[in-house]
Order: structure tokens, then C-alpha cells, then sequence
């Protein structure tokens, strides 16, 4: 099935109605690729590192989580397939 729609405020308005069951799987493609918005802000190299830092600091100090337990809970929450373990 194909269903058109359009972005409002970030989220998919599917036309005329159309609704898919919770938890349907979809795969979106942008009808005009070339109608891509800008950000909404100026990148700002910056605060993006300051960013990261900030983020490097929390796992050095132990406040990480594992990638391993984060896709569990993550596929647990939106209850998708689990990630196979490599």
C-alpha cells in the first residue's frame, strides 16, 4: 500500500485519513528529494564539541550505558525486533 501525506510541525499527515495499525512498520520516501528543509538553526561547531565533551565526561565518570542494553530497552519500548548480538 501506498499512502501520500504530507510534514506538519515534524510529523506525517497521511492524505484523506489513511491510518496504519500501531506499531505498523512503514518506510518513507521523500516524493521531491530535492525539497529537503534546512536546519532549524545555524550549526554551531561549538557547541556541537562542547557537546561531546560533555558527553565523553559522562561515560568516563560511569554514567554510560552499553550499546548492547540501549537497543534492548529501545527495542523494548517501541516494540521492534531484537537487535542480534554480534
Amino acid at each position: 500500500m501506498i499512502a501520500e501525506g504530507t510534514v506538519v510541525n515534524g510529523v506525517i499527515v497521511l492524505d484523506g485519513g489513511v491510518k496504519f495499525p500501531e506499531g505498523a512498520r512503514v518506510r518513507v520516501d521523500l516524493a521531491d528529494p530535492d525539497v529537503i528543509a534546512p536546519p532549524p538553526e545555524p550549526y554551531d561547531r561549538a557547541k556541537e564539541l562542547a557537546l561531546l565533551r560533555e558527553a565523553l565526561e559522562d561515560v568516563r565518570a560511569g554514567r554510560g550505558v552499553a550499546v548492547e542494553e540501549f537497543m534492548a530497552q529501545l527495542a523494548a519500548e517501541y516494540k521492534l525486533p531484537p537487535v542480534p548480538s554480534e
